[in-house]
């Protein structure tokens, strides 16, 4: 009965490693795309067109919203992004579609990130906000900036923080053609979303595997 629980546990852990293996490879995948892409290293078939620096405020709308305290936190409704993704929620949101983030204070300022529709951005991070902006693709410019070093547009050393005027001259490499930026940034949506999916699908086998190893080394469960 031991050899019998080890070998069901064994069984998956080998789950475990190999969805871990499959998504390192797939963020090296990831990785290798976004230096090749990313820089007009390898064109896509059908582009030919070229490049141009744009700034930053060029393609986009730079602030930073306004932010509300964690009192006014609610146990439910929209998503509250601060300078690290979501901590909380509230009962109205600021912005309807989704955003492109950088976080503009503390240890992580100049990560960038991006939000889901109808959501509440603090002014913790800084929105860079495509909307309005018909010659870039939204999520082409997330991506690109995600492959930037933004850490010269960081100022202070004791509290570093990114503002505004830095990062709308900050200079970047983007093609004059909308329809390659949408074609590049859907190979690397597709990516990522069998990331998330690997990732989504390895969190449920660690949680079977938690509760058969509650169940099986208790003596709750009894295997045949």
């Amino acid at each position: 009965e031991q050899e019998a629980i080890a070998e069901a546990l064994s069984d998956a852990d080998a789950l475990i490693e190999s969805i871990e293996q499959l998504i390192a490879k797939k963020r090296q995948i990831k990785q290798g795309a976004m230096q090749e892409l990313l820089a007009g290293k390898r064109r896509l078939p059908g582009f030919s067109g070229d490049w141009e620096p744009k700034c930053l405020g060029e393609v986009a709308s730079l602030y930073q919203p306004t932010t509300i305290s964690a009192n006014q936190f609610s146990d439910s409704g929209f998503p509250v992004y601060g300078a690290n993704g979501v901590v909380g929620f509230f009962n109205k949101y600021n912005h309807e579609t989704w955003q492109v983030t950088v976080t503009c204070r503390g240890s992580t300022c100049g990560t960038v990130n991006r939000t889901v529709e109808k959501c509440w951005i603090t002014g913790n991070a800084m929105v860079v906000n495509c909307d309005e902006k018909a010659l870039v693709d939204k999520a082409f410019i997330y991506h690109l900036l995600s492959a930037q070093d933004l850490s010269i547009c960081i100022t202070g050393s004791g509290q570093p923080q990114i503002v505004r005027k830095p990062l709308a001259n900050f200079e970047l490499q983007v093609p004059k053609d909308i329809r390659e930026q949408v074609a590049i940034a859907t190979i690397l949506n597709d990516i990522d979303a069998d990331i998330n999916l690997l990732e989504s699908k390895l969190s449920k086998i660690r949680q079977i595997k938690q509760g058969m190893m509650q169940e099986l080394l208790t003596g709750r469960i009894r295997l045949i």
